[in-house]
């Protein structure tokens, strides 16, 4: 499959606040608004991708970067057209993502994931990541970290 990563353009948003229709989706990252669309539009310190197959958006992925801070890439959000839901998608997704940014010596990549969506922590799971704690930080959320 030719995935084609780009920045997330404002174009790109009404097909992708369509997705939030979904139940699953809009519980685990809604609402999506003109507020997240303003921010996500003016941020420098992260990327957020639209995944293209061809002309048809599959997929939303939100990174920052590391810095003098923190020396991870962090997956702040995950999302594949509901539609395209448990067909291989995300791992191909996340798969490319992988390597659009090379990793640095030192450099590393993590996610958080609600304690709440253990499909989440299987997803990652499943793509070679390891929970780093079965306890959740104060905000309930997991640090899934890749393995190198």
């Amino acid at each position: 499959m030719n995935l084609r990563f780009a920045q997330f353009r404002e174009e790109d948003f009404p097909e992708y606040q369509s997705w939030f229709n979904d139940v699953e989706l809009n519980m685990r990252l809604g609402p999506m608004d003109a507020e997240w669309l303003k921010h996500i539009l003016q941020e420098t310190s992260s990327c957020e991708y639209s995944v293209f197959c061809g002309n048809e958006l599959v997929a939303v992925v939100g990174i920052t970067f590391p810095n003098a801070d923190h020396a991870e890439y962090v997956i702040s959000d995950f999302a594949i057209k509901p539609s395209l839901r448990n067909a291989g998608i995300g791992s191909l997704v996340l798969e490319r993502l992988l390597k659009v940014h090379v990793l640095k010596p030192n450099e590393s990549w993590i996610a958080f994931i609600d304690i709440k969506n253990p499909r989440a922590k299987n997803f990652f799971e499943k793509n070679g990541w390891l929970c780093e704690s079965e306890q959740s930080d104060e905000h309930g959320m997991l640090t899934m970290k890749l393995k190198t």
